[in-house]
This record gives structure tokens, C-alpha cells and sequence, in this order.
């Protein structure tokens, strides 16, 4: 008997650590804390360009650079593509985001400027019918969970498909959790005319 399991229509996610060197970090970081000084509202966010700063052109870069390998893993045809959006987080203790998604966008992902080794970023199942029989499991895994979750650790860069909705746990610690999320989208004409499904971007 020949026993084989394939994996059909997964929602990647990608996981890039070590992306930056930590003088970059320790810039973005003091401008961040410096920006959101005086402003005490609960999830503080910052203006969403900051991919048109100088300070952030380290970690812009890694994104373009980042995006179109997934684009290539991907096997996308396209004919350009940029960061859309770009903002800073501070997450305090007791703070958390809410299920999202980034509509608008093909790409999105957050980047940790500062976090714990505990932190994570949570996502759902996309798929509503899988959850029409949930029977009890002795083990959760990535194949019988409705609800999985990636490490928040400083330094490290999580991408995903901007439909996937997510959210943020509680914080904690602490310690502020300070992230920054980005967008990307292709432009240009995607899809093609021939299957009634192009749009110009």
C-alpha cells in the first residue's frame, strides 16, 4: 500500500531574520520613540509613508528586495511593483491589534524593531469551510489548526499574502513591542486581457 499526502492550495507566509545590521535598527528605533513622544493614544501608529524617509531606506530596500523573491517563488508576471504603505508601531503592555487584513495590496508584512523571544503574530485559516467539523486532536499542527502563529523577534521580517487575515495578541511584557508594517502592490497591468481578468494598477 502506497500512503502519500499532498499539500493543496497553502497560504504561504515567509520568514526573513537577520535583516538588518543594528546600527539601522537602533536609528529607526530612536526615531520611532522620538515621533510618538507626547502622543498617548493606545496603539500609537505612525504617518504610513515612512518608506519615503531617509532613515528608512535600509529596511525599504530589504522589502523590495524580499518581494520579489516571494514574487519569483511565486512564479508572478508582472511588470512593477512598490511599497504602497509604510508605518511604526508601539504596542505597550495590555495593547493588541485586532483581526485585519491590508485590503488593496498583494503584499504586506512587519518587520520588529523590538521584541520579546514570547510576542507572536497570529493568523486564521482562511478557508471558512474547514471549520465544519472540528474533531478534538491529541496534537496541534499546521495541518488541523484554525488559528497558527509565527515569533515576533527583533530583527526578523514576516510576509504573507494581504488577504490573510491576522492580529496581535495581547502584550504581555513590559516592554513596548515596536514593529513596522509595510504594503506592497503590483502596478502596471496584472492579469491578462485574454482571460477578462486584467486591471491596470
Amino acid at each position: 500500500m502506497k500512503f502519500l499526502k499532498e499539500q493543496l492550495f497553502p497560504t504561504e507566509t515567509y520568514i526573513v531574520d537577520d535583516v538588518l545590521e543594528e546600527e539601522y535598527i537602533d536609528s529607526m528605533k530612536s526615531d520611532i520613540i522620538k515621533s510618538s513622544k507626547g502622543k498617548q493614544r493606545v496603539n500609537w501608529q505612525s504617518d504610513p509613508k515612512l518608506h519615503l524617509n531617509k532613515k528608512y531606506k535600509a529596511l525599504s530596500d530589504k522589502i523590495i528586495e524580499v518581494s520579489k523573491l516571494i514574487f519569483a517563488d511565486k512564479s508572478y508576471k508582472y511588470e512593477k511593483y512598490e511599497i504602497t504603505d509604510m508605518w511604526s508601531n508601539i504596542l505597550k503592555q495590555n495593547e493588541f491589534h485586532r483581526p485585519h487584513t491590508h485590503s488593496n495590496n498583494i503584499l504586506s508584512g512587519v518587520y520588529y524593531v523590538q521584541s520579546d523571544n514570547v510576542a507572536t503574530l497570529q493568523f486564521y485559516d482562511p478557508r471558512p469551510q474547514a471549520g465544519v467539523l472540528n474533531p478534538d486532536v491529541e496534537k496541534w499542527h499546521k495541518g488541523n489548526a484554525t488559528v497558527w502563529q509565527l515569533g515576533s523577534i527583533t530583527n526578523r521580517m514576516i510576509l504573507f499574502p494581504s488577504w490573510l487575515q491576522h492580529f496581535v495578541p495581547i502584550n504581555t511584557s513590559n516592554q513596548d513591542r515596536i514593529s513596522i508594517a509595510f504594503n506592497v502592490m503590483l502596478k502596471g497591468t496584472v492579469g491578462s486581457s485574454t482571460d477578462f481578468q486584467s486591471a491596470e494598477f
